[in-house]
């Protein structure tokens, strides 16, 4: 892992940064137009949209790599792991520690990248909660925030409950079951996928390819490689590390 001068000038400007941050929650407040107005072949996919939107942020947030004074980064690393229903500090705990030590035995999140697919697809949704346990483990100085997140997320889910027993509004349950599959299948588009497919395979190369077309998605797939060697750099400038800065050595990561 390698934050050095030559890929510090990759960094947000302004607008950039305005962008990077609104994108989950327009993509939010779209969802729940569209839901109220019962298009749900809409609001479903958009739902989607809103959790991996959400997941960029709260990665870059991890990394401090928005251009965020550090208090502001840190309610954003929170804020934005509520959209996935998940404990911003607590992921990044386990976070940081795969990069520090990728693929190793001491690298609870990056298991999944080294275990057959079979058992990924069955085993993942377990794996996610064995984080939240793992992550206090490794950071117990941060129990407090972890466990703060933790109740945020169960607030949410009873508004969502009561919203539908109240109301008979599915837009909360509906977007926590798509949250939920998400989470559950985090595994594999967050771990084996990124670790098994090199920037050479020609899937990679297609994303790659239109990386510009929607960042956050797109180049968090076709430049897994170059985020392990410069994390530092806002994945929305990913595609410019790549062309800009020296190829990182693959082996590092798979």
């Amino acid at each position: 892992m390698k934050t050095t001068a030559s890929s510090a000038h990759l960094q947000l400007t302004a607008n950039q940064r305005r962008v990077e941050l609104a994108r989950p929650w327009v993509l939010a407040a779209l969802y729940v137009g569209l839901a109220l107005a019962g298009w749900w072949w809409l609001a479903v996919p958009v739902a989607v949209a809103v959790c991996l939107a959400a997941f960029v942020q709260m990665h870059d947030a991890m990394h401090n790599a928005l251009g965020l004074p550090k208090p502001i980064n840190e309610r954003i690393l929170t804020l934005s792991a509520l959209l996935i229903l998940k404990s911003g500090h607590a992921m990044q705990v386990t976070h940081l520690r795969h990069h520090g030590r990728c693929l190793t035995e001491d690298d609870p999140e990056g298991a999944p990248a080294t275990w057959q697919f079979s058992r990924v697809l069955w085993q993942g949704p377990w794996h996610i909660l064995m984080l939240r346990r793992e992550s206090l483990r490794i950071a117990p100085n941060t129990r407090r925030i972890q466990l703060l997140e933790t109740a945020f997320t169960v607030v949410l889910l009873v508004a969502f409950v009561a919203l539908y027993f109240l109301t008979g509004s599915l837009v909360g349950i509906i977007y926590w079951g798509v949250a939920f599959l998400m989470s559950a299948t985090m595994p594999v588009w967050a771990s084996y996928i990124p670790h098994h497919v090199a920037s050479r395979n020609p899937a990679a190369r297609a994303a790659a390819a239109v990386a510009q077309v929607w960042t956050p998605v797109v180049s968090s797939f076709a430049f897994h490689h170059v985020h392990h060697h410069y994390p530092r750099v806002p994945t929305a400038l990913l595609h410019r590390a790549a062309a800009e800065l020296p190829p990182p050595p693959e082996e590092d990561h798979h």
